[in-house]
């Protein structure tokens, strides 16, 4: 025990970006692995902070699943996992056909665009099977060229007539069973997550003190300054994504 807890004053400044972005996710159902990863990037390497992430995402999404079940849209998550399953091979063939940096900028300038027309036009989306699997597919397209399936749904959920709790909790479901299917996916392909369990276990303190301080608080935010954090999350997500390839290129 004291060897963890020697260890775990080394990771002090990680420890606390996941529990700014866990706590961002408490209240939103959005944000943990878009926030987290690039700021564990500073302190890990890249190809081992996507596993760190989809094991602390999977770790908080269930508890907060298992809380959270009865404000569930399960039809959305549902119609949304058939259209990721949809979009995933076709993004496959996109990341197989266009180079990896040109195509996250193509990307990003499109959620930018989608924001900001949906901001100007300020109008409700209609939340119906046609919508939602084409933003599961936007989402699997996503998940498989950048990593990320969480802008598409973000987006489209603050946009419809979701109460705060029902977005927050729709969100986290997905989250949660995408994540699941990540992890098979990782161990399929023959990936060992010995290393991301080690750094796992110590981050995990700042896991749930995030989502516990976000569950605290959560009825002080109304629906407008939430929807407000997660279009300000997505602008963050689009611009430093456009920021790490130009300067990578």
């Amino acid at each position: 025990m004291e060897t963890y807890l020697i260890s775990l004053s080394l990771h002090i400044a990680p420890l606390f970006c996941v529990f700014l972005a866990a706590f961002l996710q408490s209240i939103t159902g959005f944000g943990l692995v878009i926030v987290a990863a690039p700021l564990l990037m500073f302190f890990y390497d890249p190809k081992l902070v996507i596993p760190i992430m989809i094991l602390l995402a999977t770790c908080g999404n269930i508890a907060q699943t298992i809380l959270l079940h009865r404000e569930c849209q399960w039809k959305v998550i549902g119609w949304l996992l058939l259209g990721a399953v949809i979009g995933q091979p076709l993004g496959y063939q996109i990341y197989a056909a266009i180079p990896a940096h040109y195509l996250k900028i193509l990307i990003s300038c499109v959620v930018l665009v989608s924001l900001a027309i949906m901001q100007l036009r300020q109008q409700q989306i209609r939340i119906c099977p046609r919508n939602t699997i084409r933003t599961g597919i936007a989402a699997g397209i996503m998940a498989m060229t950048t990593g990320m399936a969480g802008p598409p749904v973000a987006m489209y959920l603050a946009s419809t007539a979701m109460t705060a709790r029902e977005l927050r909790a729709t969100s986290i479901g997905f989250f949660f069973f995408s994540n699941l299917v990540s992890l098979a996916t990782f161990a399929l392909g023959g990936v060992s997550l010995t290393p991301c369990l080690h750094e796992f276990i110590y981050l995990l303190p700042g896991l749930a003190c995030g989502i516990l301080l976000g569950q605290l608080t959560f009825r002080f935010f109304p629906v407008h300054i939430i929807k407000r954090i997660i279009f300000t999350l997505l602008y963050f997500t689009c611009f430093y994504t456009i920021y790490r390839v130009l300067i990578t290129m």
